[in-house]
């Protein structure tokens, strides 16, 4: 990692400079996720103590503030070319740490799923389908518990989520009709 400021950046102290430096993108992949949360922290400070500062500079050359020294602030070019460096450095930190995270649940997802595809096996049932079990009139069957967090995380069926008690009553009447069928079929 480079540690001498360029001609652009000699506004900025040695650590700063450090700091901006370190999110050019060859040194961002050396970065972990803990670093880079550092990193985005001290960016974030730096970015908005600049900006106040150039506020304040503002306000001083418009002379709607008393000078806090000497001499007046004659203007924050300077100051606001500094807020633009942290500015675009926070944004290079953040987008890296996104992406790292985005990655691990990637990752996360994948060591949950089970390993290997799924096989069913069928039987010759000469063309039919096998009898399906139905359950009792007032139940329903619930997902896994991890397969509700992920519905709900993507936003998935809130509609049926929401009227249970309508779904519920639809398949109970509908149950014991095909019940019926099935029996008046086999006689």
């Amino acid at each position: 990692m480079r540690t001498l400021p360029s001609k652009r950046m000699s506004l900025l102290t040695e650590r700063e400079a450090q700091l901006v430096l370190s999110s050019a993108p060859r040194n961002l992949t050396e970065l972990s996720p803990r670093e880079l949360r550092g990193r985005i922290l001290r960016a974030r400070r730096l970015m908005e103590k600049y900006q106040d500062e150039a506020q304040r500079q503002r306000r001083e050359a418009l002379r709607k503030e008393v000078p806090s020294r000497s001499r007046r602030a004659e203007g924050n070019r300077n100051t606001l070319r500094k807020v633009e460096y942290f500015a675009l450095t926070l944004e290079r930190f953040e987008k890296r740490l996104a992406l790292l995270e985005r990655k691990e649940q990637i990752r996360a997802r994948a060591a949950s799923r089970p390993s290997g595809p799924r096989r069913t096996t069928r039987t010759a049932t000469g063309g039919r389908k096998p009898a399906r079990r139905t359950r009792a009139a007032g139940r329903t069957a619930k997902a896994p518990a991890s397969k509700q967090a992920s519905r709900k995380k993507r936003g998935g069926a809130l509609k049926q989520e929401r009227f249970p008690a309508l779904k519920r009553q639809v398949h109970a009447s509908t149950r014991g009709r095909q019940t019926q069928t099935r029996r008046d079929s086999r006689r």
